[in-house]
Formats: C-alpha cells, structure tokens, sequence
C-alpha cells in the first residue's frame, strides 16, 4: 500500500472502493489540487466527471467531453466521447491504469447525451509516450493531433500554452472485434 493511502480497512463503513458519478466542480477542483497541467475542464459543452475513491477517499478523477473536433478518428462528433481529463493524486499513481479501465467500460459508455461508438483521448507527445493506452489496448491513430494553435472554440493559444503542440491520438471502439466493453452498467 502506497504512503498516501494508509488505512484503517476495519473502519470503513462504506465501499473500500468504488467509481462514482461526480459534479463537474467537484472533479476540476481535484485536478486543481492535484496540479493537472491543463488545469480544469472548462470546454462550453457536453461533460461529464467520474471519481475513484478508496477508503472514502478521492484517488483519481476523469472528465468526459464532447470533442472540439466535428470530425475525429473517422467519427463525428455525436459518435464519439473524449478522455478529456485524466489525473490522480499524487502519490497514488497506480491508479491512472485502474480509472482509464473503469471510464473506459463504465465512464464512456455511460455518456449522457449519445451513445458512443468510440473513445478517444489525447497525450502530450512531450509530456509522455501514451504507454498508458497502448497497454489499456487503445489504437494509436497519429501522433501529430491538436498540433496547431487552437482556438477554434475559444481565444487562440498563446506559445506557451499547455495545450499547444502535438499530440497522440488514441481510440477504442466499442464494437471493435477483440475490444468489446464488458456490459458493465452505472448503477442508477
């Protein structure tokens, strides 16, 4: 058990873990917290954030979002949901791997406002390799997505912005053969 979470299993009255439904603020108040470097999720339009807690306590958060795109992966936009956040406390880096899967067989497919043929998510081409999909099973589309200066939606991107620069694109189809989620439902 990592330093971060030590615990007392006896004293737990609720779930020991478990994936949650959360609000937005909620879930962009963690990643301010926990220094995501893109910071919160403030895209004008459909999202949704989901929390992983142990011990009572919040692990990891994920943010669905509509794209930005009209046209991603070969999916338009009513077809596709992104990974537009993914951030774990510090200290409790084992559970990146455990809520990509969880948004990926609960979180994704639980979209709100369409049901999603595909996921997808970006990497900072700089930041990281993207390993954490590739080993999750997600296809590498290109790694040179969302390299231009953005602001389509928005005020355009200064130098340094976070976001600007390439990036990887990765997917997961849900009816891909070999790539079915599991069924798995939210609870209501």
């Amino acid at each position: 058990m990592t330093a971060a979470l030590q615990l007392d299993l006896a004293a737990i009255t609720a779930p020991s873990a478990g994936l949650f439904e959360t609000e937005l603020d909620a879930a962009n108040t963690l990643l301010a917290e926990w220094g995501h470097y893109l910071g919160a999720n403030n895209r004008p339009f459909g999202a949704q954030a989901w929390r992983l807690d142990v011990a009572g306590q919040p692990v990891s958060v994920a943010i669905s979002a509509s794209t930005v795109s009209s046209v991603v992966a070969g999916y338009g936009r009513g077809q596709v949901v992104e990974l537009a956040r993914l951030c774990t406390r510090p200290g409790d880096r084992w559970a990146t791997r455990v809520m990509l899967r969880l948004w990926r067989e609960v979180g994704g497919p639980a979209w709100p406002y369409w049901k999603a043929a595909a996921a997808v998510a970006y990497s900072d081409s700089a930041r990281h390799p993207g390993s954490i999909y590739r080993l999750d099973g997600w296809k590498r589309v290109t790694d040179v997505a969302g390299s231009g200066g953005g602001g389509t939606w928005s005020t355009p991107r200064s130098a340094d912005h976070p976001a600007r620069g390439p990036k990887t694109l990765w997917l997961w189809e849900y009816a891909a053969e070999g790539q079915q989620s599991s069924g798995l439902k939210p609870a209501a």
